[in-house]
């Protein structure tokens, strides 16, 4: 194969591209964002899965559809709802400039996603992959996508072993997506190349699945499980996150407020960060937990969110008093409060944490001891 940084020969390029569609026509999943080529519901599975597997966001995927099916259903919906929708997701700043982009769609395209590179750029959330992404599938633009897949079934198939992370592998490899890109099939190229890389060359690759092996330089140098240069994460920040379930006439006090580190666009149980860790203290949250009142329940469990790897506790505190504590957050600016049903601390608190402290709080109900049988 030529050079990585000699444009590719007309003749190769013909066989790769060829080979490529050709796998994808017969092999592409039978995914729902696929079945109609419409550029919001493209931008909105493209949004979603920015961080998350498919798996998990099909169902909320068409769940989203269905209550939101075009960008003037999304704009005028509160933020609180199109969050419930989003539960099970995470990351809800995405769902927020999916909110902001759909009432730039309404008030400045017409109610459609813009087919210009640089309008796409101008839409909060969008970056140049999700510009790529809508505009070759839904328009058949020509730009090519470059995501973690793509990146890895590029290094492999011209043998790229310079540090990802570098700024110029990053450039060569987007030169090198522009330059493969199918010219009247754009976006069946990329997303071709995004699901080869998702199915066939993992980071594991499965090479006798894949129509380009006889074209594959780190196949051939024997390389393809070294290549792309592996990352090591050394950045984790380990924490514990104390929910405080506070009761008051039959109902737990939910908050919001964007000056904590997370869950700053939707409600939650009030919590705390504990161990070792980089963060100010949060003043609102030290006032509620009053160290004297605490329940603490013994069983934790874990969850992750970005590079925090997180334990799981909770406390709970009986207020007998709701004004005090009314006054204590009226008191704070920006500060958001709600009490609900603890039955409905799911719906609103859409976290999958909501449901991990559910399940927390369940396994410490001691079960009641059979009586003992008279022999």
């Amino acid at each position: 194969m030529e050079s990585k940084n000699a444009p590719i020969s007309p003749e190769l390029l013909l066989k790769l591209r060829k080979a490529l569609l050709s796998w994808f026509q017969k092999n592409k999943r039978d995914l729902p964002f696929r079945i109609n080529k419409n550029a919001y519901r493209i931008w909105v599975s493209e949004i979603m899965l920015q961080q998350t597997r498919v798996a998990a966001m099909l169902p909320i995927y068409e769940t989203f559809l269905e209550r939101f099916p075009d960008p003037n259903s999304l704009k005028e919906a509160s933020e609180d709802e199109v969050m419930k929708y989003w539960k099970g997701l995470g990351y809800y700043s995405r769902a927020r400039n999916l909110k902001k982009g759909a009432g730039l769609l309404v008030e400045k395209f017409s109610g459609e996603f813009p087919k210009n590179y640089d309008d796409a750029l101008s839409i909060p959330g969008v970056g140049s992959y999700t510009a790529s992404a809508v505009l070759s599938i839904a328009y058949g633009k020509h730009h090519a996508v470059l995501d973690g897949n793509v990146k890895r079934v590029l290094s492999r198939l011209f043998l790229i072993e310079e540090d990802p992370l570098l700024n110029s592998t990053n450039q060569l490899l987007g030169n090198l997506a522009q330059e493969f890109l199918t010219p009247d099939s754009a976006g069946d190229h990329n997303e071709a190349m995004m699901e080869l890389g998702a199915l066939v060359c993992v980071p594991i690759p499965i090479c006798e699945s894949c129509p380009l092996i006889d074209h594959c330089e780190a196949k051939a140098a024997g390389k393809e499980r070294e290549i792309p240069v592996s990352k090591s994460v050394d950045n984790w920040i380990d924490l514990d996150l104390h929910f405080l379930f506070l009761r008051s006439k039959n109902q737990i006090l939910l908050l919001k407020y964007s000056g904590r580190r997370f869950f700053k666009t939707i409600y939650s149980l009030p919590f705390r960060l504990e161990g070792k860790h980089p963060y100010e203290k949060d003043s609102i949250s030290e006032e509620l937990f009053e160290e004297s009142r605490l329940n603490t329940h013994p069983h934790r469990t874990k969850h992750s969110i970005t590079n925090h790897r997180i334990q799981l506790k909770f406390s709970d505190i009986l207020e007998e008093d709701r004004t005090r504590i009314e006054k204590i957050l009226n008191k704070k600016q920006d500060v958001l409060f709600k009490w609900v049903r603890e039955e409905d601390l799911k719906e609103e608190f859409p976290s999958s944490i909501s449901g991990k402290l559910i399940k927390l709080k369940n396994k410490t109900i001691k079960q009641p001891e059979l009586p003992v049988g008279k022999l």
